[in-house]
Order: C-alpha cells, then sequence, then structure tokens
C-alpha cells in the first residue's frame, strides 16, 4: 500500500471515531435536555381533584360541604352551622355539573411564592382565618389536607394559603378562592329557588 492510501485511511479512521463520539454526546446532551425539561407542577392539593370524595370549605364559622355520590357526581351536602342542627342534600344534576366545574378549576390550583412562617406574626391572616378549607378522600373521615386561607396579598392578584402542617405559607391566584365562594353563593341561591 502507498503511504498516501495509508494516511486517507487513517484520516477516515479518525473522522469516523469523531463522528460517534460527536453522536454520543449529542444523544446524552437530548436526554439531559428532556429529563430537565419536565416541569414539576407545584400543585396544592395533594391528589387530583379526581380522586377526592369531598371538599368542605367553612366561611366565617359555616361549613359548606361537597361530596360526590356513588357515581362521582357532586352535590352539596348543606350547611353545617353551630346554630343549626338540620342541614340539607341536593342532588341536582344541574348544580352537580356548576360544582364538577369550579371542583375541577380549583383541582388546577399552582402554589406560586413561598413565604417563611414568622412565628408569633400573623401579617397574612393564616392563623384565624375566615376561610378554612378541607379536602376529603372518598370515604374517609379525616381530611387528607387542610388550608388555612388567609389575606390577599399586596398585588391584590394573590392570596395567602398555609397548608396546615407546612412550614411556610405559599401564595396562590386569589381567583380560585373567589370561585369557591361564589359556587356556596350559586348553591345557596339554588336552595333558596326550589320549591
Amino acid at each position: 500500500m502507498k503511504s498516501g492510501s495509508k494516511r486517507l485511511i487513517v484520516i477516515w479512521g479518525v473522522l469516523l471515531v469523531l463522528a460517534v463520539l460527536i453522536f454520543i454526546g449529542e444523544r446524552q446532551r437530548s436526554e439531559q435536555l428532556g429529563a430537565s425539561s419536565q416541569r414539576v407542577v407545584p400543585w396544592l392539593l395533594p391528589a387530583p381533584i379526581e380522586k377526592l370524595g369531598a371538599v368542605e370549605i367553612m366561611v366565617k364559622g359555616s361549613m359548606h360541604r361537597f361530596e360526590r355520590d356513588a357515581e362521582s357526581r357532586w352535590f352539596y351536602h348543606g350547611v353545617h352551622d353551630a346554630n343549626k342542627a338540620e342541614h340539607g342534600h341536593s342532588t341536582d344534576p344541574q348544580m352537580a355539573a356548576v360544582i364538577d366545574k369550579a371542583m375541577i378549576t380549583f383541582g388546577r390550583v399552582q402554589r406560586e411564592q413561598k413565604i417563611a412562617i414568622k412565628a408569633g406574626e400573623d401579617e397574612y391572616g393564616v392563623t384565624r382565618p375566615e376561610i378554612f378549607i378541607l379536602v376529603y378522600l372518598p370515604k374517609a373521615d379525616e381530611p387528607l389536607a387542610r388550608f388555612a386561607v388567609g389575606t390577599i396579598a399586596t398585588d391584590r392578584v394573590s392570596r395567602y394559603i398555609l397548608p396546615v402542617g407546612a412550614a411556610e405559607i405559599v401564595t396562590i391566584p386569589d381567583f380560585h378562592i373567589k370561585n369557591l365562594l361564589a359556587l356556596i353563593d350559586a348553591v345557596k341561591i339554588a336552595g333558596a329557588t326550589k320549591p
């Protein structure tokens, strides 16, 4: 073999090795980018709303309970107030659809900002909240999670929430709380208009 063809074979061999190394490097980099681009969503609820069996919303001492029936349709269980012994159940299909939409929206709540709890202070309104939310798995007696709903943040768009037992307060979009309060108003109006 001539020395020129040996050099050509060596050059092609080196190019082939470089091409293989570049291919392997790009493949590893692509896998790393794919793994890092999978965003972990900071959901407020510890389980998807589809897996929950009940949501209780206490507003100024009145407990409003929304439950799923055996067919997973939402219904309003009624107001539970210390001053009222009776409570009602509503299984209206139209109201079930309204409740379902509100619960699906609530299930999409994401944590925004995290704020360390300051001992002995309540600048965020979570120590003695006017609104308290409890979520339950189906047929569970103990809540899966509890949330103390604090005041509206200074940006007027977010609201402070304390997941009970957590070491920090979080903010969520305030419209989620407004939607739950509007749902309570809607079921009250629906109950008042029934014969």
